[in-house]
């Protein structure tokens, strides 16, 4: 299964993206960023990274953790604000300037698409940078 996450804008206020599976989008995504060197950086680099099934204690559902090196729990999760991740991938439906809404829908959304056959299962995420 593919799976992607497409950034469409870094910015001080977040990195806004569109969740892609099987090249469908499905969800749009809200990460947080740090300001290093000058430079707005998302916590999770591009490149390809594999999740696996877990569960979002804080949120008490379950969800896939994205395995980066030198990183502990970095998961999908609802969400609609910056402020709401401490660099997890925010899902939700729609962006609404600076942040995103519907995250209820568009985690839904999301799970239905990674989850064809009712299966929770690993999968690679790739994360790409439009340019």
């Amino acid at each position: 299964m593919k799976v992607e996450l497409l950034r469409v804008a870094v910015l001080p206020m977040g990195a806004f993206g569109v969740l892609k599976v099987q090249g469908h989008p499905v969800a749009v995504t809200l990460e947080r960023v740090f300001d290093e060197r000058g430079e707005t950086i998302p916590v999770i680099p591009a490149g390809g990274w594999r999740c696996v099934p877990t569960v979002y204690h804080k949120g008490g559902y379950r969800t896939w953790e994205i395995l980066v090196p030198g990183h502990e729990r970095l998961l999908f999760h609802c969400g609609n604000y910056e402020r709401d991740t401490e660099g997890c991938v925010l899902v939700a439906r729609t962006f609404e300037g600076t942040w995103v809404s519907g995250s209820a829908a568009g985690f839904a959304a999301f799970e239905r698409a990674v989850m064809p056959n009712g299966e929770r299962r690993e999968f690679t995420l790739e994360v790409r940078d439009a340019g």
